[in-house]
């Protein structure tokens, strides 16, 4: 990234990461080596905006979508995700103490060690309150209370005296190292025409929530969340520091997502809408589907965000798409 130049080099390049040049990439790839034939996308998370982006662009290289866990708002909008997220952060919080009711304890002495020392992980960052909050992300998934648990037995050698081995796993659970385009691109994904700066939504909605402070107990734990001391904390993300701060700032974004065209989409879409999922609101979901042709979907509370992981859920999408007449037939090219 440093060699990129400036910031706002730094923030164009950053920028080419975005669900419309992924689904460029991907109309290339079906062009050029699969001689424009259609093909269907399976679709968990962020690939449901790649999904919907695919279908404002390109509907007529789809014969079928099935989308896990992950339909955008439309028009996207930071601010009002980010509002939802901490409620439901706050909650999932709560079910974990409510499960771990001692956990609640041992989450409170390592804050307040944390705030009286200077705590290093092996990597030679400082592990501060605010870092070891960002775990929460993990409650969105099965079985992340679990290993959230597991993680808390370990935590003290001795009163005072944090373990090793807990501060590896915090140190491999926070740093980024497998995937820093994750924090680097988590606002960036809901920038699109007329959506205006991101401008650290996530951040602005904490500032307004006192009861996620580090000096609160119980401690609340945050989730899917880029905040901007994350470039500064964490040693593999420093470098995308400035031109993440200029994407935050971007008036102007390439566009997403194109309402007529989804409207009057004829491509079949089942998606899964996990009714108690902590990272995608289920009531967006539900109000961008309705505006979505020929959509169906499945509300379920039984799964996580990663419920795709389950067999039975993309058999269930398989079905709803068969009982309207099944897949497109085709090989027209774009």
């Amino acid at each position: 990234m440093q060699a990129r130049g400036d910031a706002a080099a730094g923030a164009d390049y950053l920028a080419k990461f975005r669900a419309d040049s992924i689904v460029r990439d991907l109309e290339h790839v079906r062009t050029t080596l699969y001689e424009g034939r259609k093909w269907a996308t399976i679709a968990q998370s962020f690939g449901g905006w790649i999904t919907l982006t695919y279908l404002s662009v390109a509907p007529r290289a789809l014969s079928a979508c099935y989308i896990h866990g992950g339909v955008p708002g439309t028009p996207p909008a930071a601010a009002d995700v980010y509002r939802r997220t901490f409620t439901r952060v706050q909650d999932k919080t709560a079910e974990f103490y409510r499960r771990y009711p001692a956990d609640a304890d041992i989450v409170a002495a390592i804050a307040d060690h944390l705030q009286s020392n200077d705590v290093r992980l092996p990597d030679g960052d400082r592990l501060t309150v605010r870092r070891f909050q960002s775990l929460g992300i993990d409650f969105g998934m099965k079985p992340g209370f679990e290993r959230m648990h597991w993680l808390l037995e370990g935590a003290f050698v001795r009163p005072g005296r944090l373990s090793t081995g807990f501060l590896e796993q915090v140190q491999a659970r926070t740093s980024s190292a497998g995937n820093p385009l994750f924090w680097t691109l988590q606002e960036s994904i809901y920038g699109d025409v007329g959506s205006g700066p991101t401008a650290w939504a996530a951040q602005a909605e904490r500032d307004r929530r006192p009861e996620f402070a580090e000096d609160r107990r119980p401690l609340l734990f945050t989730g899917e969340m880029a905040f901007p001391w994350m470039f500064g904390e964490v040693r593999l993300l420093r470098g995308f520091a400035p031109a993440v701060n200029e994407l935050a700032h971007r008036q102007n974004w390439s566009r997403l997502y194109d309402l007529d065209a989804l409207a009057a989409n004829e491509v079949p879409v089942a998606a899964a809408v996990y009714y108690d999922d902590m990272y995608v609101d289920a009531h967006l979901q539900l109000d961008t589907l309705s505006g979505l042709g020929n959509s169906q979907y499945w509300v379920t509370n039984e799964f996580e965000h990663d419920g795709i992981g389950a067999e039975r859920t993309f058999a269930r999408l398989r079905e709803l798409v068969r009982d309207r007449g099944g897949e497109q037939t085709g090989n027209e090219a774009r």
